[in-house]
């Protein structure tokens, strides 16, 4: 770390100005303190009066600026950052995920599937109603899925509903007690066009189906599931907010707070999603993050779809540390086998399609340039390359309508990038909130993924550092559920790219310093939230996590068991406690 004496006080707080105010002045000393301003990144000391920062530069400096009657902190070397902050995940459907059962099996194990699914069926737990929900499952298990209803549709399983949801968010199985319920049978297949039945899993001779769905075959089914009650939803909200703050994240953006993944069935006035969640949770004083929420959009229905992001705005303003900022839009859907939803610039090698935009481009580009004329902004979801570019092609659009507009538009996944498009980001202002955790050499890349896709597209896989160099702000982001949200995770994967098969492309490894940016100063930027948190910067809130070792000097190995010893959240400690 560069020297931290004499670093002075970010912010231009005057050296020596006392603590005012009725709020007590807590210092921390002793750290290694990584501020997120780039002009004076490090310091050694922090001073916090009530829920803002008071000062931070060397300890001298902000001795005197917290004045004598100052609580004082030895944080014993250890580091000290802002408060993190995850660009795009979705929280409360990760809640749910923790009070219901998880499978952590990526073997590709049917037996060991088959024994986990028994043992939750005799336990009676993690139902909706009467259907038997498992989350997490690895997406390996999709190509196996005729063997899974052979093993779990008959016989002790014939009455009982099983619902497996897969760990991308976007596909699940269901055994033929559920998908009988939800109406998705031979018949309704064959009253289908050869488009419409794509995204189900079925036998090709007698189109009898196999339980696997994902994207707008999915909504099928989870219509048909009883809701989890407003309880239940609470106590998913309580659990995701404590995962989060357990991991030094004291902010977020919901990427899908009302509106289904996949776009099927956007966000509707009468049916809020998630939001009441969040409401109740402010009401209770247990929402300790700062949370920027985006209802799911559909763009070819205009903007009437604006309208409804607008009353969902009216109807939900001045919840505390809630906003709706904007809309968010999926441009396709995921690219590994079997799915195959993302739209490509090139036809998967097995199929000869080349998935498909989810929106008209001149229909979205006339929504994301009237959004931006109202003042919204939007956040999409794009995997495969042409979607990325299409996306890009809105965005463009929307600067030349609106020249003056300052809103941080964001692309997030961007896993495959033409590269005649990554200059695009900087010139656009666009910013990519990337999961880097998923740049891994593994059978999620090098199986479910390279033999199906052209190689002039598979070379510029999450291309990371092509995008920094060209000037793209990169933030980081997780998509909890999809994946863990730990960030230490993420930053060691960006930054080795290694895996059990390999290395993905060592050429686009990012800089470790880069990653703390990413998920501190740049995810901020990412919520429109810049001006008040994201950096450890007089008058901004005070949001601060400590961590167990230097994370800009420890060894690439050493950053994935970083651990959280405390998290500060509005001035509180939220999780933890001082050393």
């Amino acid at each position: 770390m560069a020297a931290l004496v004499g670093a002075g006080i970010v912010g231009g707080v005057a050296l020596g100005a006392p603590a005012r105010g009725g709020a007590a002045v807590t210092l921390y000393y002793d750290a290694q303190v990584f501020t997120a301003e780039p002009a004076r990144p490090y310091a050694e000391a922090v001073a916090v009066r009530g829920d803002r920062i008071l000062a931070v530069g060397d300890l001298a400096a902000v001795e005197r600026a917290a004045g004598p009657g100052a609580r004082k902190v030895d944080l014993k070397g250890k580091f000290l950052m802002p408060g993190m902050i995850d660009a795009h995940a979705h929280p409360i459907a990760g809640g749910l995920t923790l009070i219901q059962a998880n499978f952590p099996n990526t073997r590709d194990s049917i037996p060991e599937l088959t024994r986990f699914v028994a043992e939750h069926v005799r336990a009676k737990d993690s139902r909706l109603g009467d259907v038997l929900v498992i989350n997490g499952i690895d997406i390996g298990y999709w190509a196996h899925a005729a063997q899974i209803d052979a093993a779990l549709s008959g016989g002790a399983y014939a009455d009982q509903p099983i619902v497996l949801n897969g760990s991308d968010g976007h596909t699940a199985w269901a055994n033929a007690a559920a998908r009988g319920r939800a109406g998705i049978t031979a018949p309704y297949l064959r009253g289908l066009t050869q488009g419409q039945r794509q995204c189900y899993g079925f036998d090709t001779a007698s189109l009898e189906p196999n339980g696997f769905m994902v994207d707008a075959c999915k909504v099928k089914l989870d219509e048909s599931l009883p809701a989890p009650s407003a309880e239940e939803m609470l106590r998913a909200g309580e659990a995701a907010v404590h995962y989060m703050n357990g991991l030094g994240i004291t902010g977020w953006l919901d990427a899908a707070v009302s509106g289904v993944v996949g776009g099927a069935v956007p966000a509707r006035v009468d049916d809020p999603g998630f939001l009441p969640v969040y409401e109740a949770l402010a009401k209770r004083g247990g929402l300790s993050a700062h949370v920027v929420a985006y209802p799911v959009v559909k763009p070819d229905l205009g903007s009437a779809q604006i309208d409804v992001v607008q009353a969902l705005q009216a109807r939900y303003r001045g919840i505390p540390n809630l906003v709706i900022p904007g809309l968010k839009v999926f441009a396709d859907g995921v690219v590994e086998t079997p799915s195959q939803t993302a739209a490509l610039t090139q036809p998967y090698l097995d199929t000869g399609r080349s998935g498909e935009l989810l929106f008209t481009p001149a229909k979205m580009n006339a929504l994301v340039s009237e959004a931006a004329r109202r003042g919204l902004n939007v956040h999409i979801h794009a995997i495969g390359d042409r979607a990325v570019k299409a996306s890009l092609d809105a965005f463009e659009a929307a600067r030349k309508a609106n020249p003056r507009s300052d809103l941080p538009f964001s692309l997030t996944h961007a896993q495959f990038v033409d590269p005649e498009d990554i200059p695009r980001f900087a010139r656009l202002r666009v910013i990519a909130a990337l999961q880097l955790l998923w740049a891994v050499a593994d059978p999620s890349t090098n199986e479910q993924v390279k033999p199906y896709v052209a190689p002039s597209i598979y070379r510029w896989m999450y291309p990371a550092r092509s995008m920094l160099d060209a000037g793209a702000v990169i933030a980081g982001a997780s998509d909890w559920p999809v994946s863990t949200a730990n960030p230490f995770e993420a930053i060691y994967q960006a930054e080795t790219r290694a895996g059990p098969q390999g290395v993905l492309d060592a050429s686009q490894r990012m800089p470790r310093e880069a990653m703390l940016y990413a998920y501190t100063r740049n995810a901020a930027m990412v919520l429109g939230e810049l001006p008040r948190i994201g950096s450890i910067a007089p008058g901004k809130r005070a949001d601060l996590a400590l961590i167990d070792r230097d994370l800009l000097t420890v060894p690439a190995e050493e950053m994935k068991g970083a651990a959280v010893l405390f998290t500060v959240w509005a001035g509180k400690i939220v999780y933890g406690h001082e050393p």
